[in-house]
Order: C-alpha cells, then structure tokens, then sequence
C-alpha cells in the first residue's frame, strides 16, 4: 500500500474541518468537538428508523395471512417509530440545550 508522500504531510487540520477543534487551536470549542458527531448520530440513526419502516412494511405485506408474521411485523413498525420519534426528540433536545449553553448546533 502506497501512501502519497503529498498527502501524508498534509495537515489533518486542512483534511478535516473539526480537527482544528481537535488540535487546541484558538477557535476550539467543545461546540465544534461535538457538533460534527450529534449530527452524524441523528442522521445515521433517523435513516436506521426508517429503512426499518420500510422493511416492517415489506414484511407486514408479504407475511400472506400468517398471525405470527402479522404480529412480528407490526411490533417492528411500532418499534420502528417510536426509534423515529425518539431521533427527532434527541434533535430538539440538543437543540434546546444548545440555546441554552450558547452552543450553534447544526
């Protein structure tokens, strides 16, 4: 495996914005260390929620009259939802605790 010497030397600070946040620099602030990861989180987690929907939708379709099935696919569609609702409390959440600490979320 070869690693171009070029971006070997480059600064991690160039490559990736919140490494500055990283490094100690003078605009650090744990903000901009946590901001880059709740974001990622809810994001990864609300297209989780939802790609679930989308099975449980599938399954509760093609369960053909099966009880078990009906069951097993209803309870994931109701999980599934309650993970969507509880992504979208988390936002406003950090949203709220954002206004109040004086962070810039998102």
């Amino acid at each position: 495996m070869v690693i171009k010497t070029s971006l070997a030397a480059e600064s991690l600070e160039n490559l990736y914005a919140p490494a500055k946040a990283l490094s100690g620099g003078s605009g650090a602030t744990l903000a901009k260390l946590i901001n880059p990861l709740i974001y990622n989180v809810l994001i990864i987690s609300g297209l989780i929620a939802f790609i679930v929907i989308i099975i449980a939708g599938f399954n509760y379709v093609s369960a053909g009259g099966d009880k078990g099935k009906i069951e097993q696919a209803q309870n994931m569609l109701n999980y599934s939802i309650i993970g969507l609702i509880l992504v979208v409390l988390a936002f406003l959440i950090t949203r709220v605790i954002g206004a109040i600490f004086g962070f810039k979320f998102f």
